[in-house]
């Protein structure tokens, strides 16, 4: 175990980490670029796209991951895909464009045009995902 000092913003997103020493000039200069400081024991650094400050702020806590179940990935023109478990204020993206913040209930898209698309699930404290759909001619 090592003794880590990380710094964070008022989101509780972690901005950088150190095992070194780190004396009271470092944190005050820190802190006067808007960043909170807190010192922890841990057995490695934490990565600051995989962990964020808990409410408390005396502790880290693991990004979770989405649960999503599709009823399909491969579909044929006018069928549907079907999400389910998708977290309240995921925003979601098809082909790179928001179509906007995930609210409640399923998710139902159906296959209109040809091809392959990409639907992205992103929100704060989560890893991003990515499923691919393939909508086939009949």
């Amino acid at each position: 175990m090592s003794t880590f000092h990380i710094f964070y913003d008022s989101n509780k997103d972690i901005k950088w980490a150190t095992d070194a020493p780190t004396d009271t000039n470092i944190i005050n200069s820190q802190t006067a670029l808007g960043l909170s400081h807190l010192s922890l024991e841990l057995d490695q650094i934490p990565a600051c796209d995989h962990f964020y400050i808990n409410d408390a702020e005396n502790n880290i806590v693991g990004y979770n991951s989405f649960d999503l179940t599709f009823s399909a990935t491969t579909i044929d023109i006018d069928g549907v895909v079907t999400v389910t478990g998708c977290p309240a204020g995921a925003e979601i993206f098809l082909n790179g464009v928001s179509q906007g913040t995930y609210r409640s209930g399923d998710l139902t898209f159906t296959g209109t045009m040809s091809g392959r698309y990409s639907m992205k699930f992103t929100k704060d404290k989560y890893y991003t995902t990515e499923q691919r759909i393939t909508i086939n001619r009949r």
